[in-house]
């Protein structure tokens, strides 16, 4: 497919929609194997005769593989263009999905198979923004970049609530094939539709030069507004990660909120998160501001938390979960876009691959420390103050960075 080179000569073409579409789909595998055995952990255990401690790696090794691969998935995508890089991911995700059939009843070809998935979530995962810096002009930057992480939560809610009822009614077996059909339909779906770029560009192509990955690290971690940018997504991927995890948990232990509503509660945090992702993005492109969202986030996200110290009872807790889901998670597409539009279209994979590992190594070490601390106190108070603290710092932060977001040329 042939470039346009007219000088000023851009147009945004309606298959941008279908290129988005396809990648929401992967995006959202990835996440609904990442959760597709926490969500029948009881059974798990019982169904191999293990702990709990071993069915946990099922779902550690994402976040550890993310950490490990974020950086080099970002250089290839930098490199060699979203499609090619993203593909990668595509195929690991849809191979290995189909691997889990070869013996379903084998706690290490499970394993072996999650690892394979994890490997290509961060080709996937660290391509968004350069999908839309490709194939959408900058007036939607913030709403496309949205909409690829609208698809993570899809992913999330249906692998926790989709897995038990299959396993339920199918059985295990049965919802791995049938898991496994999707991943492989989205090998199909991504190489028979998604095209690398459009015909012309829609919008001013920057001038491209050769530079390496580790190059590239180096120009990215000059910019100020980048670094700060870094700890705001440590703070807030790593603070979202612990409060998923231990959510149902504090609901239970601090509020006697008994299991199921605990968990409907968790359910709407992550449904308020997905409206969070479509209107926010929306309204930062109206206004063409991304700070002020990042500002709320911090701010509104730290008074939820204090707020679920002490809020009693199940209606309190649920109006609670839809601020904090809504301002908390839709921070996430912001602060995608203003990673791209700090360090430009060029850097594109790697300033997301940077940002991933930041928010995955924090939620690795915020996710134990917290349960270290409610061990010691034998309470949730401590660690609900502790992330409520992070928050306040990534609040200052946020009036730090400059605000990266400009009205588009022509």
């Amino acid at each position: 497919m042939r470039m346009k080179q007219a000088i000023g000569e851009y147009e945004s073409y309606r298959y941008r929609w279908v290129v988005l579409a396809v990648y929401m789909y992967i995006s959202a595998l990835t996440q609904l194997y990442w959760l597709n055995f926490a969500a029948i952990e009881t059974f798990i255990e019982e169904h191999f005769s293990i702990p709990a401690s071993s069915v946990m790696w099922f779902t550690l090794v994402f976040p550890l593989v993310q950490v490990v691969l974020s950086m080099p998935a970002g250089m290839v995508i930098d490199r060699k263009g979203f499609k090619y890089g993203v593909g990668i991911g595509a195929v690991f995700t849809g191979v290995f999905a189909m691997l889990r059939l070869v013996n379903t009843d084998s706690f290490t070809v499970l394993l072996i198979s999650q690892i394979g998935i994890a490997i290509g979530q961060p080709f996937v995962l660290n391509g968004v923004t350069k999908l839309v810096m490709t194939w959408f002009p900058q007036k939607e930057e913030a709403t496309a970049v949205g909409l690829g992480s609208l698809a993570l939560l899809v992913g999330m809610m249906v692998g926790l609530g989709a897995t038990p009822a299959l396993v339920q009614y199918l059985g295990f077996e049965r919802m791995l094939l049938i898991y496994g059909i999707l991943g492989v339909l989205g090998i199909l779906l991504f190489f028979l539709l998604v095209r690398p770029h459009p015909a012309t560009p829609p919008r001013e192509v920057e001038v491209q030069q050769e530079i390496t990955g580790w190059q590239g690290i180096k120009q990215i971690l000059k910019m100020k507004d980048f670094v700060i940018l870094g700890f705001i997504a440590l703070i807030g991927i790593g603070v979202f990660n612990g409060l998923a995890t231990w959510l149902e948990k504090i609901l239970n232990e601090l509020h006697q909120i008994p299991m199921t509503d605990a968990g409907i509660i968790s359910a709407i945090l992550v449904l308020s998160g997905i409206i969070g992702c479509i209107v926010i993005p929306l309204v930062s492109d109206k206004i063409m501001k991304r700070k002020p969202f990042l500002l709320l986030a911090s701010v509104i996200g730290a008074v939820c938390i204090i707020a679920l110290m002490v809020a009693k009872g199940y209606s309190a807790n649920m109006v609670n979960g839809i601020f904090l889901g809504f301002f908390l998670i839709s921070a996430l597409p912001i602060m995608l876009t203003m990673s791209a539009e700090i360090t430009g279209a060029r850097f594109a994979g790697i300033s997301v691959g940077y940002l991933q590992l930041l928010g995955n190594a924090a939620a690795v070490g915020i996710v134990p420390v917290m349960e270290s601390m409610s061990r010691v106190t034998a309470q949730w108070i401590l660690p609900l103050a502790f992330i409520a603290g992070l928050l306040g710092i990534s609040f200052v932060l946020a009036i730090m960075i400059r605000e990266p977001a400009r009205i588009p040329k022509g």
